[in-house]
């Protein structure tokens, strides 16, 4: 498997149901985060990205928006960053850079900065993201081009695809939503033309390395066709 994309939901449900704070769901959410890196590195799965907020999760308020941002910090600096160095891990970001904060994004920064001629396993997380957002943008900006050029020729996939957010991922070949919902909420859908599906009623901290390992066990399973016959 070259790429398995998470959907990591459920963390504001997980904490409201033990009484605790909403950040708290997501601060448990890291830790299993870190459980599904390390399974698909055992697994020698060639990238694994995580959906953290999409263009939406940002209506929920400055104050929530402000702790999460500190919370992914946190992990980055503390956790993952000294991980991804140990075990040779490229980390990418994917997103609407202009809706992070400025400790956010200094800390991606440092995050590529210290990673980008890593050669192992591709860790992505997505930040203020929307499907439909990132193809628009795309488009645009070729289309503008194209103007300035007098080239009034329809622009192609292989035009656009360069300036998406998501440009330097793989295709992805399964996703994996926590939460049990049942949808993709925008989540890279270029990527995920031809992705296999799975859905977990788990929420996203109480996600183990066990369920990475059951999905690419049933993954095996799937004869993929890509629309041809076969």
């Amino acid at each position: 498997m070259d790429h398995l994309a998470v959907i990591p939901d459920g963390g504001g449900r997980w904490a409201t149901a033990r009484k605790l704070p909403h950040v708290n769901g997501y601060l448990y959410g890291m830790r299993a985060v870190s459980d599904v890196i390390d399974a698909a590195d055992e697994l020698k799965i060639g990238c694994v990205s995580f959906y953290v907020s999409s263009m939406e999760n940002y209506k929920r308020g400055d104050s929530l928006i402000l702790a999460l941002s500190s919370v992914y910090v946190d992990y980055i600096v503390k956790t993952l960053l000294p991980v991804s160095i140990a075990r040779n891990y490229k980390l990418f970001f994917v997103g609407d850079y202009a809706r992070l904060t400025p400790e956010l994004m200094s800390c991606i920064s440092r995050a590529n900065a210290a990673t980008i001629n890593n050669t192992g396993m591709t860790v992505a997380f997505v930040f203020a993201y929307n499907g439909m957002e990132e193809v628009t943008k795309a488009f645009n900006y070729v289309f503008k081009q194209k103007l300035i050029n007098a080239n009034y020729t329809e622009a192609t996939i292989a035009e656009v695809e360069p300036y998406m957010y998501s440009a330097s991922l793989p295709p992805v070949d399964a996703v994996l939503r926590y939460g049990n919902c049942r949808r993709l909420s925008g989540f890279l859908p270029f990527r995920c033309t031809y992705a296999e599906l799975f859905f977990s009623e788990k929420l996203f901290p109480d996600a183990d390395k066990g369920d990475i390992y059951d999905l690419v066990k049933e993954y095996k399973k799937i004869k993929r066709n890509f629309g041809d016959l076969r």
